[in-house]
């Protein structure tokens, strides 16, 4: 329960007409996402400052603090937030300021929802993929500190970087890595291992299975 929690996409939405936030929390809501509704900019801050948001849709005028307000400091509190500014006021000067401070899209009112939830689930999607690349990151990071640590205990510098990374049992990642990879070294398996996880080559379940064959190969060596 926990880990679903934090898996979560929080959003939050900020609107002072009432009528239209409520209807974009209906439209937004999704069984992977956490949402919280500000009918003015002023709490809407106090928001951001106590929770980390992965994505924020703000009305552009709104009394004392507006959207470029909200998405200056949003920006500020966590630089990898996507902000999505809806106006009725819009102009070139205003979406072109709004994108140079950092705004994902830039919606005019009146609007279709379609085009809303649209904007919306292209967001999600990234938030999404950029979780799943730090999380791979951090996996390789993990695999290469265990890699060093065995390779440091072992004394076997040039046996470990000789290793065939890819098990026998996945012949097409083999293939595919022996077309695309010139080097033994770790590091660039590494950073093969990367590239098939960005191009979808790779799952996660598959990286972990190469991680342990790898490891598992190492305790091996005499």
């Amino acid at each position: 329960m926990v880990e679903e929690k934090r898996s979560q996409i929080k959003v939050l939405i900020v609107d002072d007409d009432k009528a239209i936030a409520d209807v974009l929390e209906g439209l937004v809501t999704g069984k992977d996402r956490t949402v919280h509704v500000c009918y003015d900019g002023v709490s809407a801050l106090e928001r951001i400052e106590k929770n980390h948001y992965d994505l924020i849709l703000s009305d552009l005028i709104m009394p004392k603090v507006g959207g470029l307000d909200i998405l200056k400091y949003a920006k500020k509190v966590n630089p990898e937030i996507i902000v999505i500014i809806l106006t009725g006021y819009a102009s070139l000067e205003t979406a072109i300021t709004a994108i140079r401070e950092g705004a994902y899209d830039y919606i005019s009112k009146p609007c279709k929802l379609k085009e809303i939830e649209i904007v919306v689930e292209n967001a999600v999607e990234k938030i999404k993929l950029n979780r799943e690349n730090r999380a791979l990151w951090k996996k390789l990071r993990d695999a290469y500190h265990e890699l060093m640590l065995l390779k440091k205990e072992k004394g076997e510098e040039k046996k470990i970087s000789s290793i065939n990374f890819f098990s026998s049992n996945i012949p097409n990642l083999h293939t595919y890595y022996k077309g695309n990879a010139s080097s033994d070294s770790y590091i660039d398996k590494l950073e093969t291992l990367s590239s098939l996880k960005e191009k979808g080559t790779l799952t996660d379940d598959e990286f972990e299975v190469l991680k342990e064959h790898l490891i598992s190969k190492i305790n091996r060596i005499e």
